[in-house]
C-alpha cells in the first residue's frame, strides 16, 4: 500500500510539472496576450488530480501481461482525456475556437501521459539497476565471508 501511494504521488507531481509546461506552450500559442491571476496556479494541481483518478480507482490485483498493461494504459489515457475535456469545456457552446482548444488539450494530454509513463519507467529502471548492484555486492560480500 505504501508503495502504491508513493507511485501515485510520483505520477501526480510529474504530471503537474508537465501540465505547467503544456499550459505555458498552449497559452503562448492560443492566447498569447492572456494574463492570469494567482488562482491560475490552482489549475495544474486540479488537472494533476484528475489525471491520477484512473490510477487511484483502477487497481490490478494480479500481474498483467504486456498486452493487458498496454490496453489498460490506453483506457486510462482515454478516461483522462474524457474527464479533462468534460471538466475544462463541459457546458460551453461548441465553437471552432473551442474545438481547436479541445484538440490542443487532447494532444497535450496524450503527450503528457506518454512522458509521465516514460519518466516513471526510467525511474523504475534506475531503481531496479541500483537494487541489482546492491544485491550483487551483498552476494559478493557473503561469498567472501564464507571463504
Amino acid at each position: 500500500m505504501k508503495e502504491r501511494i508513493r507511485d501515485i504521488l510520483n505520477s501526480f507531481f510529474i504530471t503537474v510539472t508537465l501540465i505547467n509546461l503544456a499550459m505555458l506552450i498552449l497559452g503562448k500559442l492560443l492566447e498569447p496576450d492572456q494574463v492570469f491571476g494567482y488562482e491560475a496556479f490552482m489549475y495544474p494541481l486540479i488537472y494533476g488530480l484528475i489525471g491520477t483518478i484512473p490510477s487511484i480507482v483502477i487497481r490490478d490485483k494480479k500481474e498483467l501481461s504486456v498486452k493487458q498493461e498496454l490496453i489498460r494504459k490506453v483506457m486510462n489515457m482515454l478516461l483522462i482525456i474524457v474527464l479533462m475535456l468534460a471538466f475544462m469545456f463541459g457546458g460551453r457552446e461548441i465553437t471552432s475556437e473551442l474545438i481547436a482548444a479541445a484538440v490542443g488539450v487532447a494532444i497535450s494530454i496524450v503527450i503528457i501521459f506518454v512522458l509521465v509513463n516514460l519518466i516513471i519507467w526510467w525511474l523504475d529502471l534506475k531503481t531496479a539497476k541500483d537494487m541489482t548492484e546492491d544485491l550483487l555486492k551483498y552476494q559478493e560480500k557473503q561469498e567472501n565471508a564464507i571463504r
